[in-house]
């Protein structure tokens, strides 16, 4: 609540100008025009910083950074412009909080903006909640906040936005990732021409037919795209990018995998789990291989996000432990309360508990960050970490992005040489890199994952910069390598085998090396 207050109460009282007279205005100002080429959830602090220019300010807490020491989770600053919050390098919401913001949601509302106008324009709230503390529940509008007239909080994540409220008038906008509609939407699925790229951009269901890109060497590798991606023709296209090629190709990930899968090695007869954003059961990558599938308050039926990690772990094209079992949870992530991990996580060991020892859940893939410094999530943490706990206790590996758990870092492979561990180069492409000697670096790019939006429409989606969330069911597809070779090895025996076993650069950074792992557990064998 302090933290709300804080907001409510040290926002300057001067606001810009009113809806109404925003809403006249017949062009939209500049700085939609730049927001709108931010994709919440997807790009990166690089894409911000060439869309807005450098910040002012790198801050988190009471602390400031250099651009050269920024933590894993921070927000950048442009004054009286907009706060963009990033973690793990990904851009998870964009803030307007100065009475001097231009920005205009929808083209209609902005920071001055009359309650009533907002509900205008996003809709009117399920439940209205008055003289009580914030509880943070979606389409509810707390209103009078503990008694602070004109003190409100209202969020949809529907309409991807959250607001506050000071004397009935919008003081905060935030811009959230909000939640994963089937299909994400038919906005986002509708073809759109563009008149321009970038490296790095988005252009999933973007038509690029009349752009001129023959001269643009390499660019192709950093987009993210789809098969719904429309391309120019081959002769606008760089020679030898072959959009199609390059999705097929980044199935495999690299570092051995595949013939480490030639051996017979696949995964086979390990149970292993995920707990991720809702999906349908039935892409060709991991049909038949969820064993058990339970949802934990989704209210969706599937999301760009966990048909991609479970391709990653089990997918037949794509995964590194193809022959695994899957048991999957699925958790709104959305909803920024780790509570829905931790039930994921009990019901993950409940069915643990009902398994014969031979066909134990040996580790759970967690591409979040539910607790720790940094965490995006704002609520019940400690029910996050309480569950861990008891996961780690009953021998399973929990394998997440948190600063409490997490041992895994991003790394990427050399697309002209993906099978070389030692080409292998720290972060994110076009991101500098960093050292970490606790951390296993995994790869996280480039890479094809499943995409499945809407039922029987089953798809794939290239990735030129993955985040950190593709490493972890990476990892997780590795030691499941390493189970069905030696069922007998603890977690913890894993984990050790697996820094063991990494590559080591110069620096002293560690890399990842599957073929090295699974000869180390083949040696160890007897020794557990």
């Amino acid at each position: 609540m302090e933290n709300l207050t804080l907001i409510l109460i040290s926002i300057h009282t001067a606001l810009f100008v009113s809806s109404q007279q925003q809403a006249s205005t017949k062009e939209l100002p500049e700085i939609n025009k730049q927001i709108d080429q931010l994709k919440v959830g997807s790009s990166s602090l690089e894409d911000a910083v060439r869309i807005l220019g450098e910040p002012e300010q790198y801050l988190w807490g009471n602390k400031t950074f250099t651009k050269d020491s920024l933590p894993a989770t921070f927000i950048a600053v442009w004054k009286d412009k907009v706060k963009v919050f990033v973690s793990q390098g990904t851009v998870n919401e964009i803030r307007f909080e100065s009475p001097h913001s231009e920005y205009l949601f929808m083209g209609r509302i902005g920071i001055g903006s009359q309650l009533e106008d907002v509900l205008e324009v996003v809709g009117q709230p399920e439940e209205v909640v008055e003289n009580e503390p914030v509880g943070f529940k979606d389409g509810i509008l707390y209103k009078d906040v503990e008694g602070h007239k004109g003190a409100c909080y209202y969020a949809r994540p529907d309409k991807n936005v959250r607001m506050f409220f000071r004397e009935n008038k919008v003081a905060a906008l935030y811009l959230t990732q909000g939640k994963p509609q089937i299909g994400s939407g038919p906005s986002f699925q509708k073809i759109r021409p563009i008149s321009s790229i970038e490296d790095f951009d988005d252009v999933r269901f973007k038509d690029m037919s009349k752009l001129e890109l023959s001269g643009r060497q390499g660019l192709i590798r950093t987009l993210t795209f789809n098969i719904g991606t429309v391309w120019p023709a081959d002769d606008k296209l760089p020679a030898g990018q072959n959009p199609r090629m390059i999705m097929r190709e980044s199935m495999n990930f690299g570092l051995g995998i595949r013939q480490i899968h030639q051996q017979g090695i696949t995964g086979k007869g390990v149970n292993v789990a995920i707990i991720d954003q809702p999906l349908f059961l039935d892409h060709p990558e991991f049909k038949g291989k969820i064993v058990e599938y339970h949802d934990t308050g989704c209210g969706s039926e599937s999301s760009m996000h966990g048909p991609a990690v479970a391709s990653l772990l089990v997918g037949t094209n794509c995964g590194t432990a193809p022959g695994a079992r899957l048991y999957y949870a699925a958790a709104p992530s959305w909803l920024g309360d780790s509570a829905f991990y931790a039930k994921a996580l009990e019901w993950i060991m409940e069915k643990n508990a009902g398994l014969a020892d031979g066909d134990k859940i040996r580790a759970v893939s967690v591409s979040a960050a539910p607790s720790g410094r940094g965490s995006p999530f704002s609520k019940n943490n400690d029910l996050w970490v309480q569950a861990c706990n008891r996961a780690l206790d009953e021998g399973i590996l929990v394998l997440d992005c948190t600063s409490d758990y997490g041992f895994i870092s991003s790394c990427w492979c050399d697309p002209n040489e993906p099978e070389s561990v030692a080409k292998c180069k720290l972060g994110f492409p076009g991101m500098k890199g960093w050292h970490r000697s606790e951390k296993l670096m995994t790869p996280c790019s480039v890479r094809t994952t499943a995409e499945h939006y809407e039922k029987d429409k089953a798809g794939y989606q290239y990735t030129g910069r993955g985040g950190l969330s593709w490493g972890i069911p990476y990892a997780t597809g590795v030691l499941a390598l390493g189970w069905q070779i030696n069922p007998d090895l603890t977690a913890a025996r894993a984990k050790e085998l697996l820094f063991e076993s990494a590559y080591s650069t110069a620096e002293g950074q560690k890399i990842i090396n599957p073929g090295k792992f699974v000869e180390l557990v083949k040696n160890t064998k007897a020794n557990k």
